[in-house]
């Protein structure tokens, strides 16, 4: 049965501890990357207030989770972002993080470091234009934006900032070092990101299009690192590099088939109607707290029982 131990921190029955919550805020974006996953949600759907998230924060935060990240959807276009992170920071102390596409970055970058938050993932997919066209979908070409968005995260001391990049096969798998290069130039961690699939869809035929296994590229870093930390949510290393531009740390996210990736997981999933989820890649796992945002304690009933019901994907 779930326990608790350490000041209300809660573990599963696998033994993982729960401290941290990923929430996502909407389910619209400026972008439509190809690969996108939504968070496993719909698209559709009617988001939770202000004071709805704060709820389920203060739940979470009494029962040891000191460490949270908004996601979309695109975060950043909900109006009321500033309200939120502040209404977050008040229960939580260690890391607020915020994943986002930069692009309202240059706008915002400033009311956000000042409403609370710590640091942002800015995911950017090709280091080229006609490759991150491809890739986002748009009418528009971003890219100048989203590194003017990361200039300005760097300018409102929204650091350590990490950028996101999926690998992906004959698009933009030639691009690594082009990237090393632009992170170590601009003071950021290059995040690694492979492309993923569920059971279901891991022999369709877009994971066969654009699946990259990334331990080829880890093994060539691996022999550069002149040092290497230990990143403990999924148990992955997080390699530094020097380079001609200056030295940049490289993480790696291989979630797929990967059982130590989900045997350190400590994450619980919020969705931005209202419902828990246990794992990004499971299709029934929710539970649901819509009617209940306002109750502290049905909120914290629920909340024991996701945490309880979490399963590593892979084992």
């Amino acid at each position: 049965m779930l326990n608790s131990v350490h000041s209300g921190l809660l573990y599963d029955n696998f033994g993982r501890p729960v401290n941290s919550m990923r929430i996502q805020l909407n389910a619209i974006c400026n972008f439509h990357c190809i690969f996108c996953h939504m968070e496993g949600t719909e698209r559709s759907m009617q988001y939770m207030t202000p004071e709805q998230i704060e709820n389920v924060v203060a739940v979470a935060a009494s029962h040891g989770v000191n460490k949270i990240k908004f996601t979309g959807g695109e975060p950043l276009l909900r109006e009321d972002i500033l309200e939120i992170v502040r209404r977050t920071r008040k229960h939580i102390t260690g890391n607020i993080s915020l994943t986002t596409n930069g692009v309202e970055l240059p706008k915002l970058a400033k009311g956000l470091k000042e409403a609370g938050l710590d640091r942002v993932n800015i995911s950017m997919h090709a280091i080229d234009e006609y490759n991150f066209h491809f890739i986002t979908d748009t009418k528009k070409n971003f890219l100048p934006i989203v590194k003017q968005g990361i200039q300005a995260a760097r300018d409102a001391g929204l650091g350590p900032i990490k950028i996101n990049f999926v690998l992906m096969k004959n698009i933009n798998e030639d691009q690594v070092d082009g990237m090393i290069k632009f992170c170590a130039e601009n003071d950021s961690t290059l995040q690694l990101i492979e492309f993923e699939a569920n059971r279901e869809k891991e022999h369709s035929e877009e994971y066969l299009k654009y699946h990259v296994p990334l331990e080829p590229i880890e093994r060539r870093i691996q022999k550069q690192a002149m040092d290497v930390e230990h990143n403990p949510l999924h148990n992955r290393e997080r390699y530094t590099v020097k380079t001609d531009y200056g030295e940049v740390k490289i993480e790696f996210v291989k979630p797929m088939r990967n059982k130590d990736f989900c045997k350190h997981c400590t994450r619980l999933r919020l969705t931005a109607d209202g419902q828990f989820k246990t794992c990004l890649l499971r299709e029934n796992d929710y539970f649901d707290i819509k009617d209940m945002l306002g109750d502290e304690s049905e909120i914290d009933s629920m909340y024991r029982k996701a945490v309880e019901a979490r399963v590593p994907y892979w084992r």
